[in-house]
This record gives structure tokens, C-alpha cells and sequence, in this order.
């Protein structure tokens, strides 16, 4: 009976070490980790950084096509970061509601010749039109609706891409947003265009609550800390 209850602890305690590998090598990075790119400049003048939720869901082991099979693959990417305002307010409006991606795609990720294959810059996109969807409207999950892209100049891998996002507006559960894709000698790449549409569970009873939590003084605080 003994050794049965040590051997169960035994296994348990080595579940829940190989669970938390990803969160802990995610906590031994420091926050303010040295980060060399061509828009370091522009990303350190406009205040944004990388969010710790970010990067929980880059290390997480639950399965997401983007963290899991993109992010989490050392031979993916040369550089990935999601920069988020350090001052971001969350309103449940669309205005002043930006994300910025910053990439440099490694050779395994290219498709005809040395470009970027162009399904993993829609899956950049797509994704980081949903965190920016989420945040407009207080936390409601969204869903792709429709996606556009359009290619002016070739993604290269080995080099470094800004990809800006924005909220253009936002009717009813309908969230309009649109992209636009630089290299670092600023030049448009390519742009986008999407609507997403929030999801319709918990209804009024969840938008009730979130916009009761944004009139209590210590909300956007609590974000703050949540997100950095």
C-alpha cells in the first residue's frame, strides 16, 4: 500500500514539474530582455512592449496551431514579438486600440524561393487581429468572419518585418480592422483587411459584467498588472 501511494505522488509530482517546463522557461527570461531588431527604435519611443499574457501563450502546452506548431518551434522563427501599448486602457471601444508585430521568419518557415510562405504571414495576421478584436471589445472572444490580403512586395526570411494593426471600427458585434505590413527601411509589403465578429455566449449577462468592472477605479489597474 505504501510504495502504491509513493509511486502515485512520485508520478504526480513528475507530471506537474513536466507541465510547468514551458511557464518556467518563460519566467526565467527577464522582462526586459535585450531585443535587437530594425524597429526597436520606433517599438521603445511608442512606450509598447511584449505582455506577460503573451508570453503565457507563446510557452503554453495547450494545443494552439500558432503558439504550439509556430512560436514554441526554435527553427520558426529568428524573432517574434506581440507589442502592446504599456498604457493600454481597456474600454470596450475601438478607439486608440493598435498592435504591433515584429517578426523575422527563419528559412524553415519559406515557401517558393526565399520568401515567407504567405499562409504563415495570414496566420500573423489573423491571430493578432483577434488579440487586438479581444481587447477592443472588453474581452468578448471573436471569430474570423473574413480575412483579405494583399501582396505588394515579396517576405523575405532572415529579415525583419512590422506588421501594425488597428481597430477601425467596431458595429454592433461586427469589429472592422485593418494591417499594414513594413520592412525596415518602411516600405508597405502588404495590407489587410478583416472582420471579425464576437461570439454570442453569455450574452448581455457577460457584457453587463465587464462594463460594471470597467466603472470600478481599480479595473484598468488590474489590467495593467494582469497584462505587464
Amino acid at each position: 500500500m505504501k510504495k502504491s501511494i509513493a509511486f502515485c505522488a512520485a508520478w504526480a509530482c513528475g507530471y506537474m514539474i513536466n507541465a510547468s517546463q514551458p511557464y518556467l522557461k518563460m519566467l526565467q527570461r527577464q522582462n526586459d530582455e535585450e531585443e535587437n531588431h530594425s524597429f526597436q527604435e520606433f517599438i521603445q519611443d511608442q512606450n509598447y512592449s511584449q505582455p506577460k499574457i503573451i508570453d503565457f501563450l507563446h510557452n503554453s502546452p495547450d494545443r494552439h496551431f500558432l503558439h504550439n506548431m509556430i512560436v514554441q518551434n526554435e527553427k520558426a522563427f529568428n524573432f517574434f514579438r506581440v507589442y502592446l501599448p504599456r498604457d493600454v486602457e481597456i474600454k470596450g471601444c475601438e478607439n486608440n486600440h493598435q498592435l504591433h508585430v515584429v517578426f523575422n521568419a527563419a528559412e524553415e518557415v519559406r515557401g517558393n524561393n526565399e520568401d515567407v510562405h504567405s499562409g504563415l504571414l495570414a496566420t500573423l495576421i489573423d491571430n493578432a487581429f483577434g488579440q487586438l478584436s479581444f481587447l477592443a471589445t472588453g474581452f468578448i472572444p471573436s471569430v474570423t468572419a473574413n480575412l483579405q490580403l494583399n501582396f505588394k512586395e515579396t517576405i523575405h526570411t532572415n529579415k525583419d518585418y512590422l506588421i501594425s494593426c488597428e481597430v477601425e471600427k467596431i458595429q454592433g458585434r461586427k469589429v472592422f480592422l485593418k494591417a499594414v505590413v513594413y520592412d525596415k527601411d518602411k516600405n508597405i509589403c502588404g495590407e489587410a483587411t478583416a472582420l471579425f465578429i464576437t461570439v454570442n455566449w453569455g450574452g448581455k449577462q457577460w457584457k453587463q459584467m465587464i462594463d460594471t468592472l470597467q466603472n470600478t477605479k481599480f479595473f484598468n489597474q488590474g489590467i495593467q498588472r494582469f497584462l505587464y
